[in-house]
Order: structure tokens, then C-alpha cells, then sequence
């Protein structure tokens, strides 16, 4: 198959050539979050009970949170706006297959992985707010068990999460520099869209 852009019909309207600056907004918007998150659960978890480190996990919860809400909005942009089509030259069909349930896992991880840290905190019992300016409702009532199983979920969830973004860097640096494709250029801020 060729790299040109292909024109397909979704929904009765041609798929694009390059992602359009919406989505890339949104997708460097979640990696940030992502970025964050990461860096701010290995920091907060390696401190000391005190007022300090439950703001840091507040924050988390926060941040955590607009993740959730920046992918339902993606998603939801990705049907109104389809994405272009894969780039498929030089690229084994399980590598398609592999980019494919890679993509789907993201998206089901960043929306499961905040709704469980949501119900562990929940359970806990302790009040949260959204950056300490709005208070973020209790899913259930506290409960020590279930707090222990859903935080434990979200850890392994998290872990989870870990692989499958280094599969997804690892993916679009391997179509970079080795199959030498636009799909990596294409979803740069500032890159360029030709395919």
C-alpha cells in the first residue's frame, strides 16, 4: 500500500491526510497529564503522612481526573473528526494489530484508571476538591476493604498503563527513524502533515 494519503469514507465524509490541530491539542494535553501523574505518584508515595503530602495527593486526584476528562473528549472529537488513516507501507500486519489494541487500551486505561483511584479515594472517607477550588463528590461511603482493593487495582492498573505507553512511544519511534513514515510527524504541534 502507499504512504500517500488515502481517501476513505466515514460516516459520508472523506478521512483527512494529518490530524487536525484539535486533536493534537487534546492528545499533547493528555501526554502532559500522563507526565504529570507519573511523576507526581512516585514523588507523593515515597513521602511521609503530613498536610503536604495530602495535598500532593490531591492534586493527583485532580489532575488525574481532567486525564479522564481530556480522553472522553477526545474520543468524542476522534468520532466527530475521524482520525487519518494508518500509515500502513513497511509495517507487518501484527504491527498494525499490536498499534491497534494499543490505542484501545490507552483510551480504556485513561478513563478506568482515574474512575478506580476515584472509588479508593471514595472509600477512604477523606474530602477531595478539584485544585482546592471545587469539592470532588464521594462515589460510595467510605469503606476500608473496598478502598484497599481499588487502590490496589489502581496500581496495577497503573502499571499496566506503563507498558502499553512505552509500546506506544516505542511504536511511533520505530515508524519514525526506521520505517520512515509521517506518523509520528503527523501528530507533532509544529511537525509536518504530509503523509
Amino acid at each position: 500500500m502507499s504512504t500517500e494519503p488515502q481517501t476513505m469514507a466515514r460516516a459520508g465524509r472523506p478521512l483527512p491526510s494529518a490530524y487536525d490541530p484539535v486533536a493534537k491539542t487534546l492528545h499533547w494535553l493528555m501526554a502532559l497529564a500522563i507526565l504529570m501523574l507519573i511523576g507526581l505518584g512516585l514523588y507523593m508515595t515515597a513521602q511521609p503522612p503530613s498536610l503536604r503530602t495530602y495535598r500532593l495527593f490531591d492534586m493527583h486526584k485532580a489532575v488525574g481526573l481532567s486525564l479522564m476528562v481530556l480522553a472522553v473528549l477526545r474520543l468524542g472529537w476522534r468520532l466527530y473528526r475521524p482520525a487519518p488513516p494508518m500509515l500502513t507501507e513497511g509495517a507487518r500486519p501484527w504491527e498494525l494489530w499490536l498499534a491497534h489494541i494499543v490505542h484501545v487500551a490507552l483510551y480504556a486505561l485513561m478513563i478506568a484508571i482515574p474512575v478506580v483511584g476515584w472509588v479508593g479515594a471514595s472509600a477512604s472517607g477523606l474530602p477531595m476538591t478539584f485544585f482546592g477550588l471545587l469539592p470532588i463528590p464521594a462515589l460510595l461511603d467510605p469503606s476500608k476493604p473496598l478502598q484497599e482493593i481499588a487502590l490496589s487495582l489502581h496500581g496495577w492498573l497503573n502499571k499496566l498503563f506503563m507498558v502499553v505507553i512505552l509500546l506506544h512511544v516505542a511504536g511511533a519511534l520505530k515508524r519514525h527513524f526506521i520505517t520512515r513514515d509521517a506518523t509520528l510527524r503527523r501528530m507533532l504541534p509544529f511537525g509536518s502533515t504530509r503523509t
